[in-house]
């Protein structure tokens, strides 16, 4: 009886020995001595996180060897805390990009949300901050928050529209810049772009009425932007009918430029070159009477 239970004593010894080689031989940290190492750096990182050193605490928990340490959970719950931590130093100094970069990698979501309207707050009319925050709602899901942001962006783009009224009422009328700022707003507002067009599409038919060079060429810039391909067409055609006129006047200079507007920029070289050879003539032969008269009044005076 006796021999028995020391035979199964044996066998189970055996069989203990079977499981608990492979727990160790299966773990991915490949000696004990760096296990030892890696939770010594983990108690490191706890007393600086007590004592208050939230950046020296973080760095020493991601210093530890996530392979090797006893308990990973741990590790992990440090490494989360003090980001936080130092999430909430950088909001008191008023690092708010930075706080709000770490809010994130301590996994704090709320705190990071808040922070970003926060930020919209204190930059209402900076674009890279709404889109921002609202690329930060929509990769949190939360709908309520982007909405809110993207409502932000429609008004900024009312305000753009608005800036371009009487930028367009203004002895230049242009306000291709603020369309262009009205159509940024409107890609994060999700909204506005047939009031954009619209809008270029009547200052294209404005300027299109006159026959400033500078005003048509700004025409053929609102019909691209409200993608008006017959206005720019119509202005081409205008174009190229001042610039024969003006040709047929001998003002080469002037029918050049509304040549290279109607888009005949082969003619409207031809014809620039063609004037300042006529110029090149005209000043040689001013050069030549200047010298005539210079010469018969030396010799009327007897030089």
């Amino acid at each position: 009886m006796v021999r028995r239970r020391h035979a199964l004593n044996l066998v189970l010894a055996g069989s203990l020995g079977l499981w608990s080689a492979p727990a160790w031989a299966d773990s991915l940290c490949a000696d004990k001595a760096l296990q030892v190492a890696a939770d010594a750096q983990i108690k490191q990182a706890e007393q600086l996180e007590r004592a208050g050193k939230p950046y020296e605490a973080y760095a020493a928990a991601t210093k530890a060897d996530m392979d090797c340490v006893t308990d990973a959970t741990r590790q992990e719950g440090l490494k989360l805390r003090a980001a936080k931590a130092i999430g909430e130093e950088n909001e008191k100094h008023g690092h708010l990009s930075e706080a709000y970069d770490w809010y994130m990698r301590g996994q704090s979501v709320a705190e990071a949300g808040r922070l970003q309207r926060k930020l919209v707050e204190q930059q209402p009319d900076d674009i890279n901050t709404v889109s921002h925050a609202i690329d930060h709602f929509s990769q949190q899901h939360d709908t309520a928050q982007e909405q809110a942001m993207r409502a932000h962006a429609l008004k900024n783009l009312d305000k753009a529209l608005a800036e371009e009224e009487k930028r367009f009422a203004s002895i230049g009328r242009n306000s291709l810049q603020d369309l262009g700022r009205a159509r940024d707003w409107a890609y994060y507002a999700k909204a506005g772009e047939d009031r954009i067009r619209a809008r270029a599409s009547q200052r294209g038919d404005t300027l299109a009425a006159e026959d400033g060079r500078k005003f048509l060429e700004l025409a053929i810039s609102y019909y691209e932007r409200a993608n008006r391909q017959e206005g720019v067409k119509k202005v081409r055609e205008k174009a190229l009918d001042l610039a024969k006129r003006y040709e047929a006047k001998g003002e080469g200079e002037v029918a050049a430029d509304y040549y290279a507007i109607a888009d005949e920029h082969a003619k409207a070289e031809a014809v620039q070159k063609h004037t300042e050879q006529r110029h090149e003539q005209a000043e040689e032969g001013r050069k030549k009477t200047f010298q005539k008269e210079q010469a018969d009044l030396e010799k009327a005076l007897g030089f």
